[in-house]
C-alpha cells in the first residue's frame, strides 16, 4: 500500500539543551523498488534549492513509484529560521563539514548524525541539494566523489550525468577539500552514488535554478527506476570535467570579479582583482588552467586567504 507521510526527527544539542527538528517527508510506493534520499538545506540560506526540494516532494505521488523516497525538507531548521549561511547558529559549525556527525556532539554534528542514520542509511543512492550563499554566484553543476571503488565509482558518475546538469566534477571521497566531512562523501562510503547539487545563488530564487533542482531529482527517480520514464537533460548533454580548480585570494581586501558564472576562462586569464580600500590593485587573482567558470564569490571583500571563485577543466 503507497503512502505519504512528514515526520519530525527531534534533535538536541546536549552541551547547551537547544532543541529543534528536522521535517522529513517519506514517500512509499505501491511496488517494490530502491530507495533514493534527497536532502535539502544543509545550508539553509542557499534558496533556489531549498525550493526546488520543496516543489520535488509537492509533486510526489506513492501511486505513480516502485520504491522509497525520502526527503529531507530541511536539514538546518535554525540556520533556515536565523538566515545563517553556512553555519549552524547554535554552535556555529557547517553541517557540511561534520558528516556522518555524532550522537552526543553539538547541534549540527546530531543534525548529520540523525540523518545518517534515519535516512543515508536506508538508501540506495543520494542527492544533496546545495547552492551558492548569499555572496556566493553559481549557476548549475555537480560534484561527485571518487572512493578508488571503480565499479560504485562508474555508478555514481552515470547517476551524476542522468540528472542532467550541464557540468559533473569528480572529487576525492577522503580529500581535504569537498571531500572528508561533506554529506554526499560520506554517503558514498557506505557503497551507494552520492552527489551534490550545485545551483543558484546569493539569496535569488531564479526560475532557472529551482526548476534545474527539480528536474535533476525528478531524473533521479528515473534513473534508478523508481518512477517510469527516461531522464530528461535540463541544458543539453552533460560533460564530466576532468577536474576542479580552486581559486583563493592571498591579501585582504576588496574583491572585483573579472568574470561571471558560465564564462570560458583561458589560462593565465584574469579571474578577479583584490584592491586596497582606496582602489589600488594589491593582488590580480589568474587561473593556471583554462576553463568553465563555475563559482564567483560576490561579496565586496575578502579576507586573506579566502575562497574567491572555481573553476571546471574539461
Amino acid at each position: 500500500m503507497s503512502s505519504k507521510t512528514i515526520v519530525k526527527l527531534p534533535v538536541k544539542d546536549v552541551h547547551n539543551s537547544f532543541e529543534t527538528f528536522i521535517p522529513v517527508g517519506i514517500a512509499e510506493g505501491a511496488q517494490p523498488g530502491p530507495t533514493l534520499a534527497v536532502i535539502g538545506a544543509v545550508h539553509a540560506t542557499e534558496y533556489a534549492a531549498v525550493e526546488g526540494v520543496a516543489r520535488f516532494w509537492q509533486s510526489l505521488n506513492p501511486a505513480e513509484l516502485s520504491g522509497k523516497v525520502y526527503v529531507v525538507l530541511t536539514a538546518d531548521v535554525a540556520a533556515l529560521c536565523k538566515h545563517t549561511q553556512y553555519t549552524n547558529p547554535i554552535d556555529g559549525k557547517n553541517l557540511n563539514r561534520v558528516w556522518p556527525g555524532k550522537q552526543d556532539g553539538t547541534l549540527t554534528e546530531v543534525i548529520a548524525y540523525t540523518i545518517t542514520q534515519e535516512v543515508i542509511q536506508h538508501a540506495d543512492a543520494v542527492i544533496d541539494c546545495h547552492g551558492g550563499e548569499f555572496d556566493e554566484a553559481i549557476d548549475l553543476f555537480i560534484i561527485t566523489h571518487a572512493l578508488g571503488e571503480a565499479e560504485l565509482n562508474q555508478k555514481t558518475v552515470e547517476f551524476a550525468l542522468a540528472l542532467g546538469f550541464p557540468f559533473v566534477e569528480v572529487t576525492d571521497a577522503h580529500g581535504a577539500v569537498l571531500g572528508s566531512g561533506t554529506g554526499a562523501a560520506e554517503a558514498i562510503k557506505g557503497g551507494r552514488p552520492a552527489v551534490t547539487l550545485e545551483a543558484g545563488g546569493r539569496g535569488l530564487l531564479e526560475e532557472r535554478h529551482i526548476s534545474a533542482t527539480y528536474n535533476a531529482l525528478q531524473n533521479g527517480l528515473k534513473h534508478l527506476g523508481i518512477k517510469p520514464g527516461q531522464p530528461v537533460p535540463w541544458a543539453g548533454q552533460s560533460i564530466k570535467l576532468d577536474h576542479g580548480v580552486i581559486l583563493k585570494s592571498t591579501q585582504m581586501g576588496l574583491y572585483a570579479p573579472h568574470v561571471t558564472v558560465g564564462d570560458w576562462i583561458e589560462k593565465d586569464g584574469l579571474f578577479a582583482q583584490v584592491l586596497d580600500f582606496d582602489g589600488t590593485v594589491l593582488e590580480e587573482i589568474r587561473v593556471s588552467e583554462a576553463g568553465v567558470v563555475l563559482d564567483v564569490i560576490s561579496a565586496r571583500a575578502l579576507g586573506a586567504g579566502a575562497f574567491a571563485g572555481k573553476i571546471g577543466v574539461i
